[in-house]
């Protein structure tokens, strides 16, 4: 939304009431201010307090979604009287003066908000829409949304247009420059002239493979005059295997890939979950088409394909995701759909015509799915390995089956004893300051226990007050007999709390039939609990997890789980335990090394509808929504899913050549990583919040090719890669600055900083240390003995690795449609005191001693080469030679300042 322009006021006056009817009857020269008006000061305020009760959800009966919705009004009558706000309800309402309508109903508006609705109202309450929102056949029967709104550029169909007339017709390369050029010269912009032959080399290989030419890839294709000569690199770099990992890296920011599982706690890694970013690295390697890359991460479990290995892994889109469906829905439409339709799980989407049941139609979708394996090994290799987990999984049951009735057996038996145990605790807290190990053994009680005792009773305060008794005896220094009552009730006490809560345990199974019930039965039935008090003296005895206040215990006094079980058992109990973990150790030993497997989602054997929750909470239902796609992207009313949850009509509807978003968004994509900006600055939102295209019909031309051109990315790289605009150099040129700073308009390529992953990668590449292996398990960046390539690197959604978050690289919790560069000094600091940098450099020092011997003049000019691929100059030699021979580590460091030089971190 645009800075608000308008001031605040103070309370309405009836005199500026009526200048504003006066205004507003000068519509047509007014008109602009109005709907400014109306957008900056009224949409905002209804959108923020009205729209999620009063839009598809229809409260009252009220629909809030056009001027003639509010004209018909809800049950209590029409919500507006254009002209005469007293008499409006929206106001009465407002102002909760009306004696049953209040609203908003938790908080009422702001003076300053109650004012501009008024003066909107006086002045004929404007809305955008208003003069088409009446009509039929102009806003869908069920969704309200209206002919302006389908036409609103991203959703429109993708039309071939016809190319443009130019006058500089000797610099077209393309159908691509014709739209560029024509751009630049309504504008009155001159182009840059074309790269040098070494910048462009370097830029296609830095683009393609993220990865610098070697000096005799160089060498060769400086020598090479034919006009065929840069066509024959660009095909070379896209059947290279490099490819694969550079690209697919791209999109692994977009699936928000993660090595492991978001946990707040501890480092929960996928066990196979690499097998999906090798997965789409093999994917952008063999080219295949978008349309099926898209369906198999939606829906391949469910295609009819005849390799179903080849699809099925891109259901790692999910499988792999931080476990939210709402994160699902958001990474589904931003990735595919470059909509927010995340934006409208509370309410109406305030700026795309999206409709919150489009949100909870898709959750619908992904609530009807649940996460799974997909065995990429023999029927009889799963089958065996499944038959001995099941084995330890029996009998690691029975194990824990067995601690756990000892457990609370020995829970029943330690309360039993509390007033025991309590007037031990005094015995070392109070005046006589005994240790806990001879009391224990005076008292014939269990040291731990005591112990535990003592830390419990000796801090304050707790999170209930029940024994502050205890506290208040202990600071008067009240005698033993005061002690011995004050232990029995709190024996008593101790007793009946655990009684309650096996009370309240055994009803609350029984109402929740085994916990079997719905959740939205679940929500509708009374669970019973423990009094707040007493359930917190329960937790503090009884828990069998962590907890810290008042100081921190690893499980409730009285509970004793696992190996410390073993010192309260003896004879046949305490042999029957060993026998089970003996059991346990063995069948472990002999389980074979788990297949290999594809993390995946499958369809649940019931698919369910969601209801809409309004205002986003789930206690708070509104209708059931059939499961189907957005309203924006369907022809009338969408059509209700019917094969299981959903997923293969979703897949279907999102990479139809019909759709008009799908091929829009991708090329786009393409076009961001080539130019360092895309046609639409917004990758992930090409709706009204996002940026408009640069250059549209450029942007359909480029869809429609590639819709033609079999969704191949491959041939996508190479129509945009032959072009004269990607040619171009990035010399600045003065007289355009002032008219096109941002090279909006493509006058200049733009120089680009080499992202984390190409840095690291050339680092290891001129070093010779580089290791090319394709695929497999993710190793730690920060272990300097790992020397593959950056996408391999462990990606963790917990910790990220340091030098991931120095160098921009993205959340992996959240979809990301690009990087975002910054300039910091760690970054400074990076370069000169990493021991990666380091390493590097003194492995860069011993490569050109192996190949260039002791010839300083000879190494010199090799660095260059493989660094820059160009010839030192004079001056630079003449200073390297001076450098190296200053010090004795001057080769190491020589490498090092290089390494850190603009000329090789950048690539023009």
């Amino acid at each position: 939304m645009a800075e608000n322009t308008f001031p605040r006021r103070t309370r309405t006056t009836p005199l500026f009431a009526v200048l504003c009817c006066f205004l507003g009857a000068r519509a047509g020269a007014q008109q602009l201010d109005r709907a400014k008006f109306f957008e900056e000061r009224v949409r905002p305020v209804l959108a923020d307090n009205c729209f999620a009760c009063h839009t598809s959800s229809k409260l009252g009966g009220l629909e809030m979604t056009s001027h003639q919705s509010l004209l018909e009004g809800g049950n209590s009558g029409p919500a507006i009287v254009p002209g005469q706000p007293d008499r409006s309800l929206l106001i009465q309402a407002v102002r909760q003066t009306h004696e049953r309508l209040k609203m908003p109903p938790e908080e009422k508006l702001d003076p300053y908000q109650i004012d501009d609705l008024e003066m909107w109202i006086a002045d004929g309450a404007y809305w955008p829409d208003a003069g088409t929102a009446g009509r039929a056949g102009d806003r869908d029967r069920k969704h309200g949304i209206t002919a302006k709104q389908r036409d609103f550029w991203a959703f429109r169909p993708v039309r071939n247009p016809s190319l443009p007339k130019v006058m500089n017709e000797p610099w077209v390369k393309s159908a691509i420059d014709r739209f560029v050029l024509a751009k630049l010269e309504a504008q009155g912009l001159r182009s840059a002239g074309p790269a040098d032959k070494l910048t462009l080399l370097r830029r296609a290989y830095f683009d393609l493979i993220g990865l610098p030419p070697t000096p005799e890839e160089v060498d060769a294709f400086l020598g090479d005059t034919s006009v065929e000569a840069f066509a024959a690199v660009i095909d070379r770099l896209l059947a290279s295997k490099r490819y694969g990992e550079r690209w697919g890296r791209h999109w692994l920011d977009v699936a928000r890939y993660s090595d492991d599982r978001l946990n707040s706690t501890e480092m929960e890694p996928y066990p196979s979950g690499f097998r999906f970013r090798d997965w789409v690295i093999e994917a952008f390697n063999k080219d295949m088409p978008y349309d099926l890359f898209v369906k198999a991460q939606l829906a391949g479990d469910l295609l009819d394909h005849p390799d179903r290995e080849e699809i099925v892994g891109g259901l790692g889109f999910y499988a792999l995701s931080p476990q939210h469906q709402d994160d699902r829905i958001d990474a589904t439409t931003r990735g595919f759909l470059a909509l927010t339709v995340a934006c409208a799980q509370c309410h109406d989407h305030k700026f795309d015509p999206i409709p919150t049941e489009d949100y909870y139609a898709l959750l619908g979708v992904f609530n009807s799915t649940e996460t799974d394996e997909f065995p990429l090994a023999p029927a009889e290799v799963v089958e065996q390995y499944e038959e001995e987990e099941e084995k330890v999984e029996d009998e690691v049951e029975a194990l824990e089956e067995f601690i756990d009735t000892q457990s609370r057996q020995l829970l029943d038996v330690l309360a039993a004893r509390t007033s025991a145990y309590v007037m031990a605790a005094w015995k070392v807290l109070g005046p006589r300051q005994g240790d806990p190990a001879a009391v224990a053994g005076e008292d014939s009680l269990d040291q731990g226990t005591l112990e535990r005792w003592v830390k419990y009773l000796g801090h304050s305060p707790r999170n209930h007050p029940l024994l502050d008794p205890w506290d208040e005896l202990l600071a008067r220094g009240a005698v033993e007999a005061e002690f011995q009552r004050l232990a029995e009730r709190t024996q008593d006490l101790v007793v009946s709390v655990i009684r309650e809560k096996k009370e309240v345990d055994e009803e609350n199974h029984i109402r929740t039939r085994g916990g079997t019930i719905t959740r939205v039965e679940l929500g509708k039935t009374e669970l019973l609990s423990l009094e707040r008090d007493r359930y917190f003296l329960w937790r503090d005895l009884a828990f069998e997890e962590a907890f810290e206040i008042p100081v921190k215990f690893e499980s409730g006094i009285l509970y004793y789980g696992g190996e410390e079980i073993d010192r309260f058992l003896d004879g046949a109990w305490k042999k029957h335990l060993e026998s089970m973990r003996a059991k346990v150790e063995a069948l472990e030993a002999r389980m074979p090394v788990k297949y290999p497997f594809f993390h995946i989602i499958s369809d649940v054997s019931e698919p369910k509808n969601e209801y809409v929750r309004i205002r986003g909470n789930k206690d708070n239902l509104g209708d059931e929504v059939p499961r189907h796609f957005l309203s924006i992207l369907s022809h009338g009313n969408p059509r209700p899913f019917s094969k299981g949850s959903g997923r293969l009509e979703l897949a279907e509807a999102i990479a139809g050549a019909e759709n008009p978003l799908t091929a829009r968004v991708m090329v786009n994509r393409v076009w961001h990583h080539h130019f360092g900006q895309g046609i639409v600055r917004t990758p992930s939102n090409f709706g009204r919040m996002g940026e408009r295209p640069s250059h549209p019909e450029l942007l359909d031309y480029l869809a429609a090719w590639f819709i033609e051109h079999n969704w191949s990315l491959k041939a996508l790289h190479r129509e945009i890669m032959l072009s004269a605009t990607y040619a171009l150099g990035s010399e600045n040129v003065p007289e355009n600055t002032e008219t096109d700073a941002e090279n909006r308009w493509l006058w200049r390529h733009n120089p680009r900083r080499l992202d984390i992953e190409s840095l690291r990668d050339s680092m290891l590449y001129v070093s010779g240390l580089l290791d090319l292996t394709l695929g497999g398990p993710p190793e730690a960046i920060d272990d300097l003995c790992n020397t593959r390539r950056t996408v391999y690197g462990y990606v963790s959604r917990r910790r990220l690795d340091t030098t991931f978050g120095l160098f921009d690289f993205p959340n992996p919790n959240v979809t990301s449609p690009r990087r975002i560069p910054t300039s910091t000094p760690l970054q400074g600091l990076f370069f000169l005191n990493s021991e990666f940098v380091m390493e590097q450099a003194r492995s860069l020092a011993w490569r050109l001693n192996e190949e260039r011997g002791a010839n300083d003049t000879a190494k010199i000019r090799r660095m260059y080469r493989l660094l820059f691929g160009r010839r030192p100059t004079k001056e630079e030699l003449r200073m390297g030679r001076g450098f190296v021979k200053a010090d004795a580590k001057g080769w190491r460091q020589y490498a090092q300042v290089l390494l850190s030089s603009n000329e090789f971190r950048y690539v023009n």
